[in-house]
């Protein structure tokens, strides 16, 4: 009965410490970043995306994800791979690379989720990447 009892505690203390840990913000003050296929404590529009990424210099073996949604601008396709971008200039443009375009269409507005690479000030690549309508 005492391992019984040892096993229901341990278990406890995992389970309130992963949720603790699940409700960390890693990224304090920049909306939409989460870790690796976490969910961030809120999606950023296209509006706010240059604040999130302003002087964010993440180490380049580090995966962050980003959510961000926003009106769909780019819908193509190399047969195998789908590109969905969304956000238009003079912001920053987010290209999602997925594998299906889930019946998008240019002025949609979608939600992109994945792995963040900032190529310059203008642009980011989500590759992984899921995207769905709103």
């Amino acid at each position: 009965m005492m391992m019984k009892s040892s096993l229901s505690a341990l278990a406890a203390v995992i389970l309130t410490a992963s949720a603790a840990t699940c409700q960390e913000n890693p990224y304090p003050g920049r909306p939409g970043l989460a870790y690796p296929e976490g969910t961030p404590e809120e999606t950023i529009g296209c509006r706010d995306l240059a604040k999130t990424i302003r002087d964010f210099n993440p180490p380049v073996s580090e995966r962050i994800d980003l959510w961000a949604s926003g009106p769909v601008t780019i819908v193509d396709t190399d047969k195998v791979l789908w590109y969905v971008g969304i956000c238009d200039e003079p912001g920053i443009r987010v290209l999602c690379v997925t594998y299906s375009d889930n019946g998008m269409r240019i002025g949609d507005v979608v939600t992109v989720r994945g792995a963040m690479r900032i190529q310059d000030a203008k642009h980011i690549l989500l590759d992984p990447c899921l995207a769905s309508p709103d």
